[in-house]
């Protein structure tokens, strides 16, 4: 066999085995390629389950491609036709010829068992394709930068797209984008149901965000002590009883903290008996009953401390893989590590511009909605009447910018700041939507029980 050939059959020059070839088939190529030619409904039905690369010897691949080039040219697709294109084309011999052709046109056995040798090239173009991803991941590795997370998140991006048979191309065609919304247009409706994507839980922000989607970057800014996290944790556990796969990334608490304020607020227990194990006897069946709904739900808690957005995004990957619904929140995104390389001295807002960025750019590489939780400037702390406002989330102008939704909480935190017109009422706490790229600006009254870490919302609406 020549170079040029050997190259062509493994482009990635990976090791082979000891027959020297990649995994194949050139009887399955041979028999679907006469199922094609033999029958019409059989090569529509081909052109849906079968790819080009699907093939593995070179000339296969280039009789598909004629077989295609007749039918988009709605022009019969038998030998003597598929011929003249090749002959056209310079590749009739290359092929083998008209003998071939005829060859693959008399096999009778073709169309009883072209979908067995389908699926046969598709195993052997998917062993194939994994070759090909480690031959990549191992030059990846030879030649690493700084940022090892990073190599270990292509790693993992390439072998997951090897099984991932249904996306074909990066772009869709309108037509596609519009019979989707249909679906779902159609799907919403019979339903009955105003949002298209993760409720929050609480109808008063539900109707105005009109679901959390894929791809949209969700940021949830506060003052210290206002409740971010509680929040978060009330909209983690409504969306996994929504049926959402909930990835909850903490840096500030442990798993632990965490699961203790699941339980208080699921149970209505104080979170402070529960963290000092102050549970009365007849607590203890809240407890039990509070524990049994808690562990249905799909929530996966990560509380790594000092993780990068690159980090994140490849662990978020892995955990949500497979789901039908999910989201991503992080909490919260100033304790974000910065990447290997980065100085010191570097700017923080540039850095925490990045971070933003990568935040983005994961919810759209995902597909998936993320929440990250936003610290406010102090300058919040000297403005008369103290309410937060977009330019206040802290360190970084790229976060209002890369959003695409914020909402920034709002709370008296002393009963004289409550007793003024111009603040919320003591108890209070005042969702701002801020901004939001698919609805209408807005503000949600909410209650919250400090004691026990649960959020109520109040019938109380204002657009703003």
């Amino acid at each position: 066999m020549s170079d040029a050939m050997t190259i062509e059959l493994n482009p990635t020059r990976a090791t082979l085995n000891q027959h020297g070839s990649m995994p194949h088939d050139l009887k399955a190529e041979q028999s679907v390629l006469s199922a094609m030619l033999r029958s019409s409904e059989a090569f529509q039905e081909c052109l849906l389950e079968v790819a080009r690369d699907d093939f593995y010897q070179p000339a296969n691949r280039t009789i598909y491609d004629a077989m295609r080039h007749l039918f988009d040219n709605n022009r019969p697709v038998d030998p003597v036709s598929l011929a003249d294109v090749l002959r056209s084309e310079g590749e009739l011999e290359r092929v083998g010829g008209m003998s071939y052709l005829l060859d693959l046109a008399a096999d009778p056995f073709a169309l009883a068992s072209w979908r067995h040798h389908a699926e046969i090239l598709r195993r052997n173009a998917t062993l194939r394709q994994m070759i090909a991803a480690s031959a990549q991941i191992s030059a990846l590795a030879f030649d690493a930068p700084e940022d090892t997370k990073e190599v270990v998140d292509q790693a993992e991006r390439m072998l997951l797209s090897v099984t991932d048979r249904s996306v074909r191309s990066s772009y869709s065609t309108l037509e596609e984008i519009m019979e989707r919304l249909y679906n779902e247009l159609g799907e919403q409706a019979a339903n009955q149901s105003d949002t298209m994507g993760v409720e929050t839980g609480y109808p008063g922000l539900d109707s105005r965000l009109l679901g959390l989607r894929g791809g949209q970057m969700i940021v949830i800014g506060a003052r210290p002590g206002v409740g971010k996290t509680s929040f978060c944790l009330n909209f983690a556990v409504n969306a996994a009883e929504a049926g959402a796969t909930v990835a909850f990334f903490s840096l500030e608490m442990s798993e632990v903290e965490i699961a203790q304020r699941l339980l208080s607020a699921r149970s209505m227990i104080p979170l402070t008996d529960i963290r000092s194990a102050n549970i009365r006897d007849n607590q203890w069946p809240q407890i039990l009953e509070a524990t049994e709904d808690l562990r249905q739900l799909d929530i996966l808690v990560d509380d790594t401390p000092g993780t990068t957005v690159t980090e994140i995004r490849a662990k978020a990957r892995r955990m949500l893989h497979g789901k039908q619904n999910g989201v991503v929140i992080i909490d919260y995104l100033q304790l974000l590590s910065t990447p290997p390389g980065v100085g010191r001295n570097d700017n923080r807002a540039t850095i925490v511009g990045d971070m933003s960025r990568g935040i983005k750019i994961m919810a759209k590489d995902l597909d998936v909605p993320v929440v990250a939780l936003s610290q406010l400037n102090r300058v919040v702390e000297g403005r008369t009447g103290k309410r937060p406002q977009l330019s206040d989330l802290r360190e970084s102008g790229a976060i209002e910018q890369d959003a695409d939704i914020v909402i920034l909480l709002d709370r008296s935190m002393t009963p004289e700041e409550a007793g003024r017109e111009d603040r919320p009422d003591e108890g209070i706490t005042r969702f701002i939507i801020a901004k939001n790229r698919s609805g209408p600006l807005g503000e949600v009254d909410m209650h919250f029980e400090g004691t026990t870490i649960k959020f109520y919302e109040l019938d109380r609406f204002h657009d703003v």
